[in-house]
């Protein structure tokens, strides 16, 4: 069964008011004595973002309807396109039960704070494939359009 999309109809997450947190991979082992060591305790670690938005009143109650109705009363998970350092990428989310979307009216709009969860950072395999690349050309980011037109115009592979 697909998930339920965030309606494009209605705003998304304000940028300004969104942090991301993510539990660690391993676990500090503490030991009597010598020095500590690190144990894996799984890769697939959920991420956390900190989100808000703020709506007019009818898109705060397009909003209510979308959660409680759609979502089943916020609980169903959801696709939702956040914007993260590798660009703007579909999340599967959830909400998180913690402080659930509390409403501050502020004038003519509404302001909802939440926790959404994602299963795990989305990082797209075009960056994995350049990682070296990335990590070891400083300003990298002003390097790319040359690169990439040099890997495909002037010394295309056939």
């Amino acid at each position: 069964m697909a998930n339920e999309v965030y309606p494009f109809t209605i705003r998304s997450i304000l940028r300004a008011g969104k942090s991301r947190s993510q539990p660690a991979a391993f676990s500090m082992a503490d030991p009597r004595r010598g020095p500590g060591y690190t144990q894996a305790t799984g890769t697939d670690v959920p991420v956390m973002w900190d989100v808000d938005f703020i709506f007019t009143e009818a898109e705060s109650v397009a909003f209510q309807l979308w959660g409680v109705i759609k979502l089943g009363s916020w609980q169903k998970p959801f696709d939702m396109p956040i914007r993260t350092e590798f660009g703007s990428l579909v999340h599967t989310c959830q909400f998180i039960p913690d402080s659930l979307l509390p409403a501050t009216e502020a004038g003519p709009l509404w302001k909802y704070s939440a926790k959404i969860m994602a299963r795990k950072q989305i990082i797209p395999q075009v960056f994995n494939d350049s990682a070296d690349l990335i990590v070891g050309l400083p300003d990298w980011y002003s390097w790319s359009s040359l690169l990439d037109h040099a890997m495909n115009q002037e010394m295309p592979l056939s």
